[in-house]
């Protein structure tokens, strides 16, 4: 391993482990869990910066809807590009705890190819708001499996439980339109199938639009 390859290891870490703390947060605010939770305060504790930085960006939708940590995840997204294209050049492979996704790793190597500021913002942006997607269908699932585990065990873990408060806002605009049926509640499959169906439109459009501009 070179030198290079240390240094860039090392930088993905310490961005991916940091925009994996601000969208805990995001989420924690979100689904409307208070830093008053004991589970909550060490994410509120670490991410103090994003109330700093609410004094210039305003949450929306009631205080659940954080800009200030979307501008910073945003923020990190475009560092790490940044470091990555100055560190590895065009050598995109196997590196990225936010990139390990195929059509990310292509949107990466195109903005290495044909660099400029607004394709910079651009894979950004479609990068960040894939890994959402991404992270959503994670927590959905994790809810699902919640559900199982409390059936046959009739107890619930405390990761499960928390994964479980962060699936319920995305799953509560499914629920409107398929009310659960007694036991069988089928939101967070047709959610999980939609938010899967709105990454493969995005991942289209983007790369459409990518070579636009």
């Amino acid at each position: 391993m070179t030198v290079t390859h240390l240094v860039v290891g090392i930088f993905d870490i310490v961005i991916g482990c940091a925009m994996l703390l601000l969208f805990v947060r995001l989420m924690f605010q979100f689904a409307g869990i208070d830093a008053k939770e004991d589970f909550a305060k060490p994410v509120y504790r670490f991410t103090r910066i994003v109330d700093v930085f609410g004094r210039i960006f305003p949450t929306l939708g009631g205080g659940r809807i954080n800009t200030a940590a979307i501008m910073l995840l945003l923020i990190l997204r475009l560092v790490f590009i940044w470091g990555i294209l100055l560190l590895m050049r065009q050598d995109m492979q196997n590196i990225g705890l936010f990139h390990s996704t195929d059509i990310n790793l292509k949107m990466i190597d195109y903005l290495a190819r044909h660099f400029s500021s607004p394709l910079m913002f651009f894979v950004g942006a479609v990068t960040l708001i894939l890994d959402f997607l991404r992270m959503a269908q994670y927590i959905i699932i994790g809810s699902f499996i919640g559900s199982w585990v409390v059936m046959f065990t009739q107890r619930m873990p405390v990761i499960l439980g928390i994964v479980t408060k962060l699936s319920e806002p995305l799953i509560e605009p499914f629920r409107k339109i398929i009310p659960p049926m007694g036991m069988f509640d089928l939101a967070p499959m047709v959610g999980f199938f939609l938010i899967i169906l709105l990454e493969m439109v995005v991942q289209t459009f983007g790369v459409y639009l990518l070579t636009l501009l």
